[in-house]
């Protein structure tokens, strides 16, 4: 083949076996190559690129080899991370996507892409704020305001949610600060928030001192005590709030702070309030369950992350802002792309060049609906009731929190602790035990949740290994989640007796 026939000729060969690729590797699990990284490294050592080009069939044979060791994220029994399975919809729109290779940086990049992007962040930020067909009809397209902007995660979309944090609070001058006379800058939350707050506050300058994690009270919510005596030293070392940042979902729990409260008080000390619902911003989509979510209109600045609860493909985060002048304080121009009298999205993103995701979202809201949405919210939140339930019944396993979202925190206990009053430790013993068992569960590669290390209050400050299990396939039912605790007790007894000797394993029983 001709190298300019691989711009302008499809080959049909390679679409077909793409289909085919992921057809199996969609009927199989992560048994069909175990996660070893020894192997994984010497099947991958070429360093040097190859002089010539292959063929394409060359290649599918290099990528047949390749496919099955991803990750099974679309599996029911797999159910570790905040990766959701995609709707079928999604492989031909991205095909689409990725042949157009629009930037929304610039008009010029994008045209009509740029304002089905201002269309989309302005339906998200209706979900959020519930703003009048009025507001929205002046200020989804105006000149020079932005209802958000559109970030490759949640990650870069809380940075810039300090970015302009900062700005307003000092301009991009933090001497200024000086001048004012503090001493210093620091952002509030709990010890629950994300750590891109960290990556955050040593972007700007500050450094991870300047991140104060606070106390969480029995339901993992950032406590309000603590709160009010941290604004209190904060005072006292004339150091600087930057901004409060309330939780909408924490990673390890699914727990939501007590959003009306931190706005009040945001609005008292005139703070800035974010709000971090990468993870739990769709539950506004369900009328069972918005009310978890009261306050969050609220916040200042409010994070939702695509690839999460929302279905869509990794890299397509967001940051809404209440206030649409609210982006003019970061905007930035460049003579040869963004210039001054432009109408480029450009001008508030903290990225340059990116593609045009808006469209996952635009199609998911169109063929899924606010409808479509809560009832997948249900589904889901419902799952995790439902798999607490059965850990709850089972002495061989702890919940550790009562279900918010779909998020579950939980531990193994082994047989010679259950029903026994558990010590610092017995804790200690039941860390390794667990931190064994999630090792051993993702070896073999048939079912999977995730693991934390987390204080929980009915056991003081002891960090705790917690399994962590995230309830966000669709396609789970009830005998996934029963055959997932069921790979825990089976593996359970194998990891007790190695780790406990001969005799600990007895009395387990099926969940």
């Amino acid at each position: 083949m001709k190298l300019t026939e691989l711009f302008t000729q499809p080959d049909p060969d390679f679409g077909q076996a793409m289909t085919a690729l992921l057809e199996t590797f969609h009927h199989s699990d992560d048994s069909q190559a175990p996660y070893q990284r020894g192997s994984f490294t010497h099947q991958l050592d070429q360093s040097a690129m190859p002089d010539t080009g292959m063929s394409t069939q060359d290649y599918l044979a290099r990528l047949a080899t390749l496919v099955p060791g991803a990750s099974h994220l679309t599996s029911p029994h797999y159910m570790g991370h905040m990766t959701a399975p995609l709707p079928a919809f999604t492989a031909e729109l991205s095909r689409l996507l990725v042949m157009l290779n629009q930037n929304p940086m610039k008009m010029e990049s994008s045209r009509l892409l740029s304002f089905l992007e201002r269309e989309v962040l302005a339906k998200l930020h209706r979900l959020i704020y519930r703003g009048e067909d009025d507001f929205y009809g002046a200020q989804m397209h105006a000149k020079d305001a932005a209802l958000g902007v559109m970030t490759s995660g949640g990650t870069i979309a809380n940075v810039t949610a300090l970015w302009l944090a900062r700005n307003r609070a000092c301009g991009d001058n933090l001497f200024s600060l000086f001048e004012q006379g503090y001493r210093g800058a620091v952002i509030l939350g709990s010890r629950l928030m994300h750590y891109s707050f960290d990556k955050g506050m040593d972007l700007l300058g500050l450094g991870a001192r300047s991140v104060w994690r606070l106390d969480t009270d029995e339901h993992n919510r950032l406590c309000l005590a603590a709160l009010e005596k941290a604004l209190v030293q904060c005072k006292e070392q004339k150091l600087k709030v930057l901004a409060l940042v309330g939780v909408a979902g924490s990673t390890d729990f699914g727990s939501i702070d007590p959003l009306p409260e931190l706005a009040a008080i945001a609005r008292r000390e005139q703070i800035h309030f974010h709000v971090d619902a990468a993870w739990g911003g769709p539950t506004l989509f369900s009328p069972r369950y918005q009310s978890l979510l009261d306050g969050i209109d609220q916040a200042d600045t409010v994070t939702l992350d695509g690839h999460k609860q929302l279905l869509v493909p990794l890299g397509t985060g967001m940051l809404l802002c209440r206030q649409p002048d609210l982006m003019m304080t970061v905007k930035r121009e460049a003579p040869y792309a963004i210039r001054a009298s432009s109408f480029d999205q450009g001008r508030f993103t903290l990225e340059g060049t990116r593609p045009a995701n808006a469209l996952y979202l635009d199609a998911a809201f169109q063929l899924l609906g606010r409808q479509g949405y809560a009832r997948l919210i249900d589904a889901n939140y419902d799952r995790a009731r439902r798999m607490a339930e059965l850990i709850d019944a089972s002495p061989a396993f702890e919940l550790m929190s009562a279900p918010v979202m779909n998020l579950l925190s939980y531990r193994c206990i082994p047989p010679h602790l259950q029903g026994k009053v558990l010590d610092a430790a017995a804790n200690d013993a039941i860390n390794a035990f667990n931190v064994a068992l999630q090792k051993a569960q993702r070896a073999e590669g048939h079912s999977f949740v995730s693991r934390t290390q987390r204080a929980v209050s009915r056991y003081g400050e002891q960090p705790l290994t917690l399994l962590r299990a995230v309830l966000l396939n669709p396609l789970i039912e009830e005998h996934h989640i029963r055959a997932l605790l069921d790979d825990q007790l089976r593996l359970g007894r194998l990891v007790a007796d190695q780790l406990f000797g001969q005799g600990s394993s007895s009395g387990e029983r099926t969940v």
